[in-house]
Protein backbone atom coordinates (compact mmCIF):
# COMPACT_ATOMS: atom_id res chain seq x y z
CA UNK A 1 0.00 0.00 0.00
CA UNK A 2 1.24 3.51 -0.83
CA UNK A 3 1.84 5.94 2.02
CA UNK A 4 -0.64 8.36 0.40
CA UNK A 5 -3.35 5.68 0.47
CA UNK A 6 -2.67 4.92 4.12
CA UNK A 7 -2.85 8.65 4.93
CA UNK A 8 -6.19 8.85 3.11
CA UNK A 9 -7.53 6.00 5.26
CA UNK A 10 -6.43 7.90 8.38
CA UNK A 11 -8.24 11.05 7.20
CA UNK A 12 -11.43 9.08 6.50
CA UNK A 13 -11.17 7.47 9.95
CA UNK A 14 -10.81 10.90 11.60
CA UNK A 15 -13.84 12.21 9.69
CA UNK A 16 -15.97 9.25 10.79
CA UNK A 17 -14.81 9.60 14.42
CA UNK A 18 -15.76 13.27 14.33
CA UNK A 19 -19.43 12.39 13.75
CA UNK A 20 -19.71 11.25 17.37
CA UNK A 21 -20.47 14.69 18.80
CA UNK A 22 -23.62 15.15 16.70
CA UNK A 23 -25.10 11.74 17.50
CA UNK A 24 -24.07 11.52 21.16
CA UNK A 25 -25.83 14.81 21.91
CA UNK A 26 -29.23 13.41 20.97
CA UNK A 27 -29.01 10.11 22.92
CA UNK A 28 -30.27 10.44 26.49
CA UNK A 29 -28.21 7.70 28.16
CA UNK A 30 -25.54 7.63 30.85
CA UNK A 31 -22.18 8.25 29.09
CA UNK A 32 -20.72 4.96 30.34
CA UNK A 33 -23.81 3.03 29.21
CA UNK A 34 -23.58 4.70 25.81
CA UNK A 35 -19.86 3.90 25.59
CA UNK A 36 -20.57 0.26 26.39
CA UNK A 37 -23.39 -0.02 23.84
CA UNK A 38 -21.29 1.64 21.17
CA UNK A 39 -18.31 -0.62 21.88
CA UNK A 40 -20.55 -3.71 21.82
CA UNK A 41 -21.67 -2.87 18.26
CA UNK A 42 -18.10 -1.99 17.26
CA UNK A 43 -16.84 -5.32 18.62
CA UNK A 44 -19.34 -7.16 16.41
CA UNK A 45 -18.20 -5.16 13.36
CA UNK A 46 -14.55 -5.95 14.11
CA UNK A 47 -15.30 -9.64 14.69
CA UNK A 48 -17.06 -9.86 11.31
CA UNK A 49 -14.05 -8.18 9.66
CA UNK A 50 -11.43 -10.32 11.39
CA UNK A 51 -13.46 -13.55 10.96
CA UNK A 52 -10.94 -15.77 12.71
CA UNK A 53 -9.26 -13.81 15.51
CA UNK A 54 -5.78 -14.92 16.51
CA UNK A 55 -4.90 -13.85 20.02
CA UNK A 56 -1.18 -13.61 20.68
CA UNK A 57 -1.05 -13.12 24.42
CA UNK A 58 1.99 -11.01 25.09
CA UNK A 59 2.61 -7.87 27.12
CA UNK A 60 1.82 -5.61 24.17
CA UNK A 61 -1.61 -7.12 23.57
CA UNK A 62 -2.55 -6.85 27.24
CA UNK A 63 -1.24 -3.27 27.46
CA UNK A 64 -3.03 -2.33 24.23
CA UNK A 65 -6.41 -3.73 25.32
CA UNK A 66 -6.24 -1.99 28.72
CA UNK A 67 -5.03 1.27 27.15
CA UNK A 68 -7.89 1.23 24.61
CA UNK A 69 -10.51 0.78 27.32
CA UNK A 70 -8.75 3.41 29.43
CA UNK A 71 -8.87 5.87 26.53
CA UNK A 72 -12.63 5.51 26.22
CA UNK A 73 -13.57 5.62 29.90
CA UNK A 74 -11.12 8.32 30.98
CA UNK A 75 -12.32 10.58 28.17
CA UNK A 76 -15.95 10.01 29.17
CA UNK A 77 -15.12 10.69 32.84
CA UNK A 78 -13.08 13.79 32.00
CA UNK A 79 -15.96 15.17 29.92
CA UNK A 80 -18.22 14.77 32.97
CA UNK A 81 -15.78 16.45 35.37
CA UNK A 82 -14.44 19.28 33.20
CA UNK A 83 -15.50 21.16 30.08
CA UNK A 84 -15.76 19.31 26.77
CA UNK A 85 -13.18 21.74 25.35
CA UNK A 86 -10.69 20.90 28.12
CA UNK A 87 -11.28 17.16 27.64
CA UNK A 88 -10.67 17.25 23.87
CA UNK A 89 -7.74 19.67 24.00
CA UNK A 90 -5.91 17.89 26.81
CA UNK A 91 -6.49 14.46 25.28
CA UNK A 92 -4.75 15.67 22.15
CA UNK A 93 -1.49 16.11 24.01
CA UNK A 94 -1.18 12.51 22.76
CA UNK A 95 1.36 13.36 20.00
CA UNK A 96 3.95 14.13 22.68
CA UNK A 97 3.47 10.66 24.17
CA UNK A 98 3.50 9.08 20.69
CA UNK A 99 6.93 10.62 20.10
CA UNK A 100 8.24 9.13 23.36
CA UNK A 101 6.60 5.70 23.04
CA UNK A 102 7.41 5.56 19.33
CA UNK A 103 11.09 6.16 19.97
CA UNK A 104 11.48 3.54 22.72
CA UNK A 105 9.04 0.87 21.47
CA UNK A 106 9.16 1.31 17.67
CA UNK A 107 12.54 3.02 17.24
CA UNK A 108 10.77 5.58 15.03
CA UNK A 109 12.43 8.98 14.92
CA UNK A 110 10.63 12.29 14.55
CA UNK A 111 11.71 14.70 11.79
CA UNK A 112 11.88 18.50 11.83
CA UNK A 113 8.76 18.51 9.63
CA UNK A 114 6.94 16.46 12.29
CA UNK A 115 7.89 18.92 15.04
CA UNK A 116 6.95 21.92 12.90
CA UNK A 117 3.56 20.41 12.04
CA UNK A 118 3.00 19.50 15.70
CA UNK A 119 3.62 23.10 16.80
CA UNK A 120 1.17 24.44 14.19
CA UNK A 121 -1.47 21.88 15.24
CA UNK A 122 -1.11 22.66 18.95
CA UNK A 123 -1.40 26.40 18.28
CA UNK A 124 -4.48 25.73 16.14
CA UNK A 125 -6.10 23.58 18.84
CA UNK A 126 -5.34 26.28 21.41
CA UNK A 127 -6.99 28.96 19.26
CA UNK A 128 -9.96 26.72 18.55
CA UNK A 129 -10.72 26.33 22.24
CA UNK A 130 -9.34 29.68 23.47
CA UNK A 131 -12.78 30.93 24.57
CA UNK A 132 -13.76 27.69 26.29
CA UNK A 133 -10.64 26.47 28.12
CA UNK A 134 -10.81 26.75 31.92
CA UNK A 135 -8.76 25.80 34.97
CA UNK A 136 -11.84 24.35 36.64
CA UNK A 137 -12.38 20.62 36.98
CA UNK A 138 -8.89 19.65 38.16
CA UNK A 139 -9.44 15.87 38.22
CA UNK A 140 -11.29 15.98 34.91
CA UNK A 141 -8.26 17.70 33.37
CA UNK A 142 -5.94 15.07 34.85
CA UNK A 143 -8.12 12.28 33.44
CA UNK A 144 -8.10 13.91 29.99
CA UNK A 145 -4.30 14.04 30.07
CA UNK A 146 -4.12 10.35 31.05
CA UNK A 147 -6.64 9.56 28.30
CA UNK A 148 -4.23 11.15 25.83
CA UNK A 149 -1.41 9.00 27.18
CA UNK A 150 -3.58 5.88 26.77
CA UNK A 151 -4.51 6.91 23.23
CA UNK A 152 -0.85 7.30 22.33
CA UNK A 153 -0.04 3.88 23.81
CA UNK A 154 -2.82 2.24 21.77
CA UNK A 155 -1.50 3.79 18.54
CA UNK A 156 2.08 2.75 19.18
CA UNK A 157 1.18 -0.80 20.25
CA UNK A 158 -1.17 -1.35 17.29
CA UNK A 159 1.68 -0.16 15.07
CA UNK A 160 4.07 -2.52 16.91
CA UNK A 161 1.75 -5.51 16.45
CA UNK A 162 0.93 -4.72 12.81
CA UNK A 163 1.78 -8.20 11.57
CA UNK A 164 0.40 -10.12 14.53
CA UNK A 165 -2.74 -9.16 16.42
CA UNK A 166 -3.37 -5.45 15.84
CA UNK A 167 -7.05 -5.88 14.93
CA UNK A 168 -7.53 -8.28 17.83
CA UNK A 169 -6.23 -5.63 20.25
CA UNK A 170 -8.92 -3.17 19.12
CA UNK A 171 -11.55 -5.93 19.15
CA UNK A 172 -10.72 -6.99 22.72
CA UNK A 173 -10.52 -3.34 23.78
CA UNK A 174 -14.15 -2.91 22.74
CA UNK A 175 -15.13 -6.15 24.46
CA UNK A 176 -13.46 -5.04 27.70
CA UNK A 177 -15.17 -1.64 27.46
CA UNK A 178 -18.54 -3.35 27.04
CA UNK A 179 -17.99 -5.68 30.00
CA UNK A 180 -16.93 -2.84 32.31
CA UNK A 181 -19.96 -0.78 31.22
CA UNK A 182 -22.50 -3.57 31.88
CA UNK A 183 -23.56 -2.31 35.35
CA UNK A 184 -24.62 0.95 33.66
CA UNK A 185 -25.74 -0.54 30.35
CA UNK A 186 -28.11 -3.28 31.54
CA UNK A 187 -30.40 -0.96 33.61
CA UNK A 188 -30.44 1.48 30.67
CA UNK A 189 -31.71 -1.01 28.07
CA UNK A 190 -35.45 -0.45 28.85
CA UNK A 191 -34.88 3.31 28.42
CA UNK A 192 -33.49 2.99 24.88
CA UNK A 193 -36.02 4.23 22.33
CA UNK A 194 -36.17 3.09 18.71
CA UNK A 195 -34.47 6.32 17.63
CA UNK A 196 -31.76 5.86 20.26
CA UNK A 197 -31.25 2.29 19.04
CA UNK A 198 -30.64 3.43 15.46
CA UNK A 199 -28.25 6.14 16.63
CA UNK A 200 -26.31 3.67 18.80
CA UNK A 201 -26.09 1.35 15.78
CA UNK A 202 -24.69 4.18 13.66
CA UNK A 203 -22.23 5.10 16.43
CA UNK A 204 -21.03 1.52 16.78
CA UNK A 205 -20.73 0.78 13.06
CA UNK A 206 -19.95 4.09 11.33
CA UNK A 207 -18.40 6.18 14.09
CA UNK A 208 -16.32 3.52 15.88
CA UNK A 209 -16.12 0.12 14.16
CA UNK A 210 -15.37 1.07 10.55
CA UNK A 211 -12.95 3.93 11.35
CA UNK A 212 -10.95 1.69 13.69
CA UNK A 213 -10.68 -0.89 10.92
CA UNK A 214 -9.38 1.80 8.54
CA UNK A 215 -7.13 3.25 11.23
CA UNK A 216 -5.61 -0.11 12.21
CA UNK A 217 -5.11 -1.09 8.57
CA UNK A 218 -3.35 2.22 7.81
CA UNK A 219 -1.05 1.86 10.84
CA UNK A 220 0.61 -1.10 9.15
CA UNK A 221 2.08 1.25 6.56
CA UNK A 222 2.75 4.60 8.27
CA UNK A 223 4.68 5.75 11.37
CA UNK A 224 2.71 6.23 14.56
CA UNK A 225 3.27 10.00 14.50
CA UNK A 226 1.47 10.21 11.13
CA UNK A 227 -1.61 8.59 12.62
CA UNK A 228 -1.90 10.87 15.64
CA UNK A 229 -1.21 14.10 13.74
CA UNK A 230 -3.81 13.32 11.07
CA UNK A 231 -6.13 12.31 13.91
CA UNK A 232 -5.98 15.93 15.12
CA UNK A 233 -8.58 16.64 12.41
CA UNK A 234 -11.20 14.86 14.54
CA UNK A 235 -11.54 17.35 17.45
CA UNK A 236 -11.82 20.18 14.91
CA UNK A 237 -14.46 18.54 12.72
CA UNK A 238 -16.51 17.35 15.71
CA UNK A 239 -17.80 20.82 16.74
CA UNK A 240 -18.07 21.79 13.05
CA UNK A 241 -20.64 19.01 12.51
CA UNK A 242 -22.45 20.13 15.67
CA UNK A 243 -22.53 23.68 14.28
CA UNK A 244 -23.92 22.52 10.92
CA UNK A 245 -26.58 20.15 12.27
CA UNK A 246 -27.35 21.42 15.79
CA UNK A 247 -26.60 25.11 15.39
CA UNK A 248 -23.96 25.62 18.08
CA UNK A 249 -21.93 28.66 17.00
CA UNK A 250 -18.22 28.49 16.12
CA UNK A 251 -16.23 31.65 16.96
CA UNK A 252 -13.67 33.51 14.84
CA UNK A 253 -10.71 32.16 16.83
CA UNK A 254 -12.08 28.65 16.39
CA UNK A 255 -12.26 29.17 12.63
CA UNK A 256 -8.62 30.36 12.50
CA UNK A 257 -7.56 27.49 14.75
CA UNK A 258 -9.27 24.92 12.55
CA UNK A 259 -7.43 26.29 9.49
CA UNK A 260 -4.10 25.90 11.32
CA UNK A 261 -4.88 22.35 12.40
CA UNK A 262 -5.92 21.30 8.91
CA UNK A 263 -2.85 23.03 7.43
CA UNK A 264 -0.52 21.31 9.90
CA UNK A 265 -1.96 17.82 9.52
CA UNK A 266 -2.98 17.69 5.85
CA UNK A 267 -0.06 19.89 4.74
CA UNK A 268 2.48 17.66 6.46
CA UNK A 269 0.91 14.57 4.87
CA UNK A 270 1.01 16.21 1.43
CA UNK A 271 4.68 17.21 1.77
CA UNK A 272 5.70 13.74 2.96
CA UNK A 273 3.88 12.04 0.11
CA UNK A 274 5.45 14.37 -2.48
CA UNK A 275 8.85 13.03 -1.53
CA UNK A 276 10.22 10.08 -3.55
CA UNK A 277 10.25 6.51 -2.28
CA UNK A 278 6.98 6.52 -0.39
CA UNK A 279 5.86 2.95 -1.21
CA UNK A 280 5.74 1.29 2.19
CA UNK A 281 5.39 -2.43 2.59
CA UNK A 282 3.96 -4.30 5.53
Amino acid sequence: MKSSTAHLLLVIAAILWSLGGVFIKVVDLHPIALSGARSFIAAIVLFIYIRRPKFIWNKYMIMGVIAYSGTVFLFVASTKLTTAANAIFLQFTAPIHVVIFGYYILKERVTKLDWFAMIIIFIGLGLFFVDKLTLQGFWGNIMALISGLCMALVIVIVRKEKGASSFEIVFLGNVLTTVIALPYLIPSIPLITLTDGWIILILGVVQLGIPYILFTKALKYVPAIDAILLGAIEPILNPMWVFLFVGEAVGEWAFIGSILVLTGSIGRSYIKNRRPGKQIHQ
